[in-house]
């Protein structure tokens, strides 16, 4: 055991093998009864000393969804989880943000163990936020200023752990003035907001997008419709909406899962872009460029969609659009592919144009925004794919997830890369290299791995992230080109 002395009080955590680590820490007070819906407010300090080695549960949310295993949940799920070095700091810090397409995911997946960071003298801290309605649900239209922030809890969350770590990391022997905030899928778009958030400012000065993009928000109009979907599945009607605070939990996920079964689009619970809210401007344009970010995407993100949901065999249609505002754009996209890759069949077709579409694109479209501001972008493709797995993967999302954390071993990340072969284990040694340096404050770079350039929109110079790995300029120009006036 560990004790470490906080201004909120004092906590026991486990220390094993060069590692501190601490778990279920408290950052905000319980988002629950007359506080649900409402902005994460800080937490209340204790006596004596709290028991941080257990894991606290996770936000609400459809049980296994995408295939994850089942956790327990709660309301009361606003705690983060923290690997450190046991020598004394101070140490940079990663705060990172779990994906799960905005409505599942827990910050301590076996996935995001941050014990390898650690080692390599870097403080990891794993944060939870609201998933779904809890965390996105559009309410000043109904339940006026008092909840002018429903649509943004989800990022006002994140910003609330990040001020935790402000106040309390150098206890734990992190450098509040060395922070990178980082996420992979809805946790990478999280980042990406928060890039542009005016309330995050200065709450860390590193970025890293994993499979994200900021194009996955929503206007106004579309969340009111969301919002009168959830209470349509409810029965309430919208002179009644303050009923929603006393709504069963099972019941709310239950009417989130009817009015995401009547959207259109993926995603139909994502941060809002509202003028008289905490995000006012769509992030692409206010994007300040001055976090630096490391950001990319993987060669066949959808691949994994095609096997959870069973979908590779049909042609894309509206509802599998992430990004893409104009839906009727899609037939035309269709037929450009089909010129450009001729040889592709429906379901390879499928895969490349959604990969495009959700995860390639848009991280095309931040790091060009970056550079525009006058920041600095180093982008990747992952590349990377088993050459012997049963279900022929390829590189899908969330691949090199396991890669970056060095949790290879996991059930995840075996059946990723069909059972970790030795390639595997040397890219991800390089990968997790290139991350820490990132996170040190310098450019990423790694034994191994070429140098690694600045992003410029002129030779769009991009790491490709394969064995070996590769440095090309403007990877799938032609693509790339299809969605320039699309996306």
């Amino acid at each position: 055991m560990v004790c470490v002395r906080t201004s909120l009080g004092d906590l026991v955590g486990e220390e094993s093998d060069g590692i501190r680590v601490f778990r279920g820490v408290p950052f905000a007070a319980p988002p629950v009864g007359s506080a649900r819906f409402r902005v994460a407010r800080p937490p209340v300090g204790w006596s004596g000393v709290r028991d941080a080695r257990e894991f606290a549960r996770a936000a609400p949310q459809p049980i296994g969804q995408y295939g994850a295993a089942p956790v327990a949940t709660d309301e009361d799920c606003l705690y983060l989880n923290i690997h450190a070095p046991v020598e004394p700091g101070p140490h940079p810090v990663l705060v990172w943000v779990h994906g799960g397409g905005y409505t599942s995911g827990a910050s301590f997946e076996g996935v995001y163990d941050g014990s390898g960071f650690a080692r390599r003298g870097v403080v990891v801290v794993t944060l939870a936020y609201r998933l779904g309605v809890l965390g996105l649900l559009h309410l000043r239209h109904l339940l006026g200023p008092e909840y002018a922030d429903s649509s943004a809890n989800a990022l006002l969350d994140v910003v609330q752990g990040l001020r935790w770590v402000r106040e309390h990391i150098a206890a734990f022997g992190g450098d509040p003035r060395r922070v990178t905030l980082g996420g992979v899928s809805a946790g990478a778009k999280l980042t990406s907001n928060l890039l542009a958030l005016p309330a995050a400012r200065g709450l860390f000065q590193r970025a890293i997008v994993q499979s994200g993009g900021a194009q996955t928000v929503r206007t106004v109009p579309e969340a009111e419709e969301a919002t009168g979907r959830v209470l349509a599945a409810l029965g309430i009607a919208p002179e009644r909406a303050a009923a929603l605070i006393d709504v069963p939990v099972a019941d709310l996920l239950a009417a989130q899962a009817e009015a995401i079964g009547r959207g259109t689009g993926r995603f139909v619970f994502r941060p809002v872009v509202d003028p008289a809210g905490p995000l006012p401007l769509p992030p692409l344009r206010s994007i300040r460029g001055d976090v630096p970010i490391l950001l990319g995407s993987n060669q066949d993100e959808e691949e994994m969609f095609a096997q959870l949901e069973g979908s590779g065999g049909r042609a894309p249609g509206p509802a599998d659009l992430a990004n893409l505002r104009r839906p009727d754009a899609l037939a035309g996209l269709l037929d450009r592919y089909a010129e450009l890759y001729p040889d592709l069949t429906g379901r390879s077709l499928r895969i490349r144009l959604l990969t495009a579409e959700s995860y390639g694109i848009p991280t095309v479209r931040l790091a060009e925004a970056q550079v525009a501001a006058g920041g600095a972008a180093y982008v990747y493709r992952f590349r990377w794919a088993a050459k012997a797995h049963p279900q022929r993967l390829g590189s899908p999302h969330v691949i090199d997830v396991p890669f970056v954390f060095g949790t290879l071993d996991t059930p995840l990340g075996r059946w990723l890369t069909g059972g970790v072969p030795v390639a595997a284990r040397e890219l991800s040694g390089r990968i997790q290299q290139a991350w820490a340096a990132f996170v040190a404050g310098g450019a990423p770079a790694a034994d191994g791995l070429p140098e690694w350039p600045p992003y410029d929109p002129t030779e769009r110079r991009t790491m490709v992230l394969d064995v070996p790995a590769t440095v090309v300029g403007d990877p799938d120009r032609e693509e790339r080109r299809v969605w320039d006036h699309a996306l």
